[in-house]
């Protein structure tokens, strides 16, 4: 019935900061025996497909893995964080999955202008802006090639520079998912009239700014993720995990007043629709 539209299957270890002493629950640790125990539990909780990112080149050896597992809908790509790391490297590493299988969308790609930039002078910053650009591009070539959709980290403060690549290069031929979205309201009407859809999580339900984004989205093009492990819950404070889109689902079904299941239902329709599957 459910389907987690964004979740990292196989993620980087937590960050030690990120792991306090009230956090309750089991910490999130990138095993075997982890991730089928998080899988089995989504499962039992009715979440029929998780869609599972892998945007850390150093990840994608787990991309093999995770093509072994039922109900999993694979997405893989080179997250903006990379941009400053061998670019010729990375994309053969890429294509060489690629290759493997065909993903059923490449992402999560974007532009996050901050990110490593805080030692550097105004030059070094903006060759960092160059090539996060320039990866963006790349990718959503790629996305073009193989026909399959973007996924896309918007809410960083430099959306207008997404959705004007997004027209540049017209990714609005394959779509995409917009995940994450936190920002600019007036470019959530332009990206769906290029028929993108907005993937909204567990901030969005517990933010009043992020719930006006759910307000103004269609059911037509709304999809619903966890972006698990790398979120706080706040009550009980634990990790989330694919098991809690169910919950996700629940609150934002409340808040565009419809039934649990009638919302259910239609962004499974989304997802299949722009992944395929």
């Amino acid at each position: 019935m459910f389907i987690d539209c964004h979740a990292h299957i196989f993620f980087s270890p937590i960050p030690k900061k990120a792991v306090t002493e009230d956090i309750i629950g089991e910490i999130p640790t990138p095993t075997t025996e982890f991730i089928n125990k998080m899988i089995f539990n989504a499962r039992e909780k009715d979440v029929s497909y998780i869609i599972g990112v892998i945007s850390n080149p150093k990840d994608f050896p787990c991309y093999q893995k995770q093509l072994e597992l039922e109900d999993i809908i694979h997405v893989i790509g080179i997250s903006r964080n990379n941009a400053s790391e061998d670019f010729s490297y990375m994309m053969s590493l890429l294509q060489k999955e690629i290759e493997r299988k065909v993903p059923h969308g490449i992402g999560e790609i974007g532009l996050d202008y901050s990110f490593g930039s805080s030692n550097l002078n105004e030059s070094e910053k903006n060759t960092l802006k160059k090539k996060q650009q320039f990866l963006f591009r790349k990718q959503i070539q790629i996305a073009k090639d193989n026909d399959v959709p973007i996924v896309v980290h918007a809410g960083y403060g430099k959306d207008k520079d997404i959705v004007d690549i997004i027209k540049q290069e017209r990714a609005q031929d394959v779509g995409g998912q917009i995940h994450g979205y936190m920002s600019n309201k007036e470019l959530v009407s332009e990206l769906l009239d290029m028929g993108f859809y907005f993937s909204f999580g567990y901030l969005h339900i517990i933010e009043e700014e992020l719930k006006r984004i759910i307000e103004i989205t269609p059911l037509e093009h709304l999809l619903i993720e966890t972006d698990s492990p790398y979120h706080l819950m706040k009550s009980p404070k634990k990790f989330i995990l694919p098991e809690d889109v169910v919950l996700v689902t629940n609150e934002i079904a409340i808040l565009k007043e419809v039934k649990t299941e009638v919302l259910a239902n239609q962004v499974m329709r989304n997802a299949k629709e722009l992944f395929k599957f």
